[in-house]
């Protein structure tokens, strides 16, 4: 499944000026543009739910997937919407680097954000900080990570840009960036709200309007933090 998310997602970006490496486990690392230090925006490439034939379906601003028989099943959104805002950024961010990591779900008793912590933290080295988009909701930004790990200041993002947006400054649990906190990375990031629902369900959906004000809102912070 990841091998398909990561063909599909550089067939999305093969009209872009990029450069791609990958690691020993499979992570995708982009960088568009040459600079001292870039902003960087982060998601995971795998999903929970076993792979089948989904057809998409809009009712109004929300978005779904059903099978053949027309059952929900989830649609991935967790976190196709964070690759979803990745692939529009590269297309309109003249300089960044974006993370993509493989294996950030628990699967079974294995736990989860295997990516994150086996990827070389040398990679950051010239990163001003990481946006990861993969939070459910539509209004929070993640602070404060799984083990009380401070990610960010409270003050990263100024509070008239957060109330722009909607979002506000919360505790959140395990995702990748807070792994590479927990290993030591010395730069800020954070876990922002990006638009899906009942993630790990069948009754999984997206709302769409939300989805893009999180595009909207990384743009800004990536103008503002320049």
């Amino acid at each position: 499944m990841e091998d398909m998310i990561k063909s599909f997602v550089l067939d999305c970006l093969n009209d872009v000026s990029i450069t791609v490496e990958t690691d020993e486990i499979g992570n995708l690392f982009i960088t568009k543009g040459e600079a001292e230090t870039y902003p960087c925006v982060a998601a995971h490439l795998d999903e929970i739910h076993s792979p089948c034939e989904r057809q998409v379906i809009t009712e109004g601003d929300k978005v779904y997937t059903v099978d053949r028989l027309w059952n929900r099943v989830g649609c991935g959104a967790d976190d196709k919407n964070g690759l979803w805002i990745i692939i529009n950024l590269l297309h309109s961010v003249p300089v960044m680097k974006a993370s993509l990591f493989v294996q950030e779900e628990r699967d079974g008793d294995i736990a989860g954000c295997r990516g994150s912590h086996q990827c070389n933290l040398r990679w950051f080295n010239d990163v001003k900080y990481i946006l990861q988009c993969d939070r459910k909701g539509c209004s929070d930004v993640v602070s404060i990570g799984k083990m009380d790990t401070i990610l960010c200041d409270p003050d990263f993002i100024p509070g008239d840009l957060l109330e722009k947006y909607g979002y506000e400054m919360v505790r959140g649990g395990k995702t990748d960036v807070v792994e590479l906190k927990m290993r030591g990375l010395k730069i800020p990031v954070c876990n922002l709200s990006c638009g899906y629902y009942d993630a790990h369900k069948n009754s999984e959906y997206t709302i769409f309007p939300q989805l893009k004000n999180c595009l909207n809102f990384v743009l800004e912070i990536i103008e503002t933090q320049n």
